[in-house]
């Protein structure tokens, strides 16, 4: 009981305090898995990847679904930034790879499902 107790204080502690830290902690998130992105350069490339990348696109629609929480929030999320920007792009690089968009919508696939979840 205690630990559950403690565990609990310890998520609510972590829990983003407001909408801008939200939004800092989902920059950061897409940051990195822009960086991971940027050192693929083939589908088999973005296949061994995919554990990594699936983390990713998860904490992503974590902090998305967390975003709808506080007013205001979808302005907020349709307005973009430089690293959702960042983000666009290396996508929209590999999907011009044969092979490595069918990789990366599997990739995808359980976030789009929490993000559905989360509506």
């Amino acid at each position: 009981m205690k630990s559950l107790f403690l565990s609990l204080v310890f998520l609510a502690a972590c829990a983003p305090a407001n909408l801008d830290d939200l939004r800092c902690e989902a920059d950061g998130e897409m940051k990195k898995l822009s960086a991971e992105l940027r050192k693929l350069e083939t589908s088999e490339d973005v296949q061994k990847a995919s554990r990594r990348l699936k983390k990713h696109f998860n904490k992503i629609a974590d902090l998305l679904a967390a975003a709808k929480h506080f007013p205001l929030a979808e302005a907020a999320i349709k307005e973009g930034s430089a690293a959702g920007e960042e983000l666009f792009s290396e996508l929209a690089r590999l999907y011009e790879i044969p092979g490595a968009r069918a990789a990366i919508e599997a990739a995808q696939g359980e976030a789009v499902h929490r993000l559905d979840m989360a509506r």
